[in-house]
């Protein structure tokens, strides 16, 4: 299974992409955007470009673990690409943004959750 996985954020977008051949995520470039719509729409290129079976959106939860004002933003574009067809799953992201300053951080970010989700997936939780 082909899995893409995203830490959304307002303009710019950090997306991983996992192959079903290789199983290792890998970091792809940051999307930028300016509105839901373009990003939406950025990401359905993605999905039908890599085969993606699911998508895997980082919710940025608050330290006690309550929703904050940006996961309205990371529901509405979950729910609008669930609409299309799209299986999404939602995954806590807490502490998953790297502090390397050689690194592209939200790309890196996504990149952990999908580690993250494979990890999981391969235990059955």
């Amino acid at each position: 299974m082909n899995i893409l996985a995203l830490d959304i954020g307002l303009r710019r977008t950090g997306v991983a992409f996992c192959s079903a051949d290789t199983g290792v995520p890998i970091a792809l470039s940051t999307v930028f955007h300016v509105s839901e719509d373009e990003l939406i729409s950025q990401i359905l290129s993605l999905v039908k470009d890599r085969d993606i079976h699911t998508v895997v959106c980082g919710l940025p939860l608050l330290p006690g673990g309550e929703e904050g004002s940006q996961c309205i933003h990371v529901h509405s574009v979950a729910e609008a690409l669930e609409d299309l067809g799209i299986h999404v799953s939602l995954l806590d992201e807490r502490y998953s943004t790297p502090t390397l300053s050689d690194v592209d951080p939200d790309a890196a970010a996504a990149c952990q959750l999908l580690l993250t989700f494979c990890d999981r997936q391969k235990r059955g939780s």
